[in-house]
């Protein structure tokens, strides 16, 4: 298949954007400045956007000829290896980050990993739950998207085995809207509670992965009228959002319509225009893309102590986000050079959205 390097430069962009919404959305409340709040908005296209191109590629792969068996077997026992690694490497990391280590000393691996055991055994609630949210999210919050990645491909395989590749998107959308609307309502009187976030497992990707599926199946080539449509609308909601949204309850609400016109509606255009910025800076860092994913959360605690104490919070949130992205392709680079490691994120070859 011919590289689509418009594909490559938006999953930088869109990884860009997942390390700004961590610096800021889980560390606490967003910052009131109106850049602040508008770029982190703007970021939440980038996890649908991972889905819909990882559901197209793996469809394309599919109507190429590839047996359906061994493609999902391929596909899902690579992102099973990589899960259970990372897995064990957050097992053994503080969310101090490299500072556990003058705390800790030497020993600090052994010691956080004996206490993360200990919580995860003798920790707030039912053990169920902690082993649920165990196989949910793995060892670090971010990892709970290569589980919803199994998840997805698996309904999606089951499905087309099945000959029901018409009821795929429809699936797909009552998953999604059952974690929207559980989002949503959560916040309300009338809410309820899981005991994981309904996020994880099958209902946020499973839609988004399908509708990447449905995409392979395209002949020919895409228009650019609907990505500019859709990338259109989904402005106007940010705009909407930034003049009219003041709480939390207001975004739960807007989020979902700025996913999916935003996160379609790049993908969408890098599909009309594959070759828009070959030869560029952003279509070469997309082969770390993978890497920075994996490791940025620990870079985002060992830099955010030294950024609080040298910026205020507006400045604080896009000094770390520019600092984490480069400081983990440098961390990828290294681990590059370390044979177990680079067959994780070596090469293009190994990216579980391509």
């Amino acid at each position: 298949m011919r590289r689509n390097t418009a594909v490559e430069c938006i999953r930088v962009l869109a990884i860009v954007g997942v390390i700004f919404a961590h610096t800021t959305g889980i560390r606490g409340s967003v910052s009131p400045v109106l850049l602040t709040r508008f770029t982190y908005h703007l970021s939440s296209f980038g996890v649908v956007f991972f889905f819909i191109t990882a559901g197209y590629f793996w469809g394309k792969k599919i109507r190429a000829g590839k047996q359906l068996g061994q493609a999902y077997a391929s596909y899902v026992s690579r992102i099973l290896n990589v899960f259970a690694l990372f897995s064990l490497i957050y097992l053994c990391v503080s969310d101090e980050g490299i500072l556990a280590y003058a705390h800790h000393g030497l020993l600090c691996p052994l010691k956080i990993c004996y206490w993360n055991v200990q919580h995860l055994i003798g920790g707030p609630g039912p053990l169920r739950h902690s082993v649920l949210s165990l196989f949910m999210t793995g060892t670090k919050y971010h990892l709970w998207f290569l589980v919803a990645l199994i998840w997805a491909t698996s309904i999606t395989a089951i499905m087309v085995k099945l000959r029901r590749e018409s009821l795929l998107l429809w699936l797909g959308l009552i998953l999604y809207l059952f974690e929207a609307s559980s989002l949503f309502l959560s916040d309300t009187t009338v809410g309820f509670s899981l005991p994981f976030n309904p996020k994880h497992g099958p209902f946020f990707g499973a839609f988004f992965f399908a509708v990447g599926y449905r995409l392979s199946s395209r002949q020919g080539t895409f228009s650019l009228k609907p990505a500019i449509a859709l990338l259109s609308a989904g402005f106007a909601i940010l705009i909407i959002d930034m003049l009219f949204v003041r709480n939390h309850l207001g975004f739960m609400v807007v989020q979902p319509f700025l996913q999916v016109t935003i996160g379609l509606g790049a993908t969408l255009l890098a599909l009309a225009r594959p070759s828009l910025g070959a030869d560029s800076v952003l279509a070469s860092s997309g082969k770390y893309v993978l890497g920075v994913y994996l490791v940025h959360p620990f870079l985002i605690d060992s830099l955010q102590p030294i950024g609080k104490a040298l910026f205020p919070a507006p400045i604080l949130e896009f000094w770390l986000t520019a600092m984490v992205f480069l400081c983990s392709i440098l961390v990828v680079l290294i681990m590059q050079r370390t044979p177990v490691l680079r067959s994780f994120v070596g090469s293009p070859a190994v990216s579980i959205t391509r």
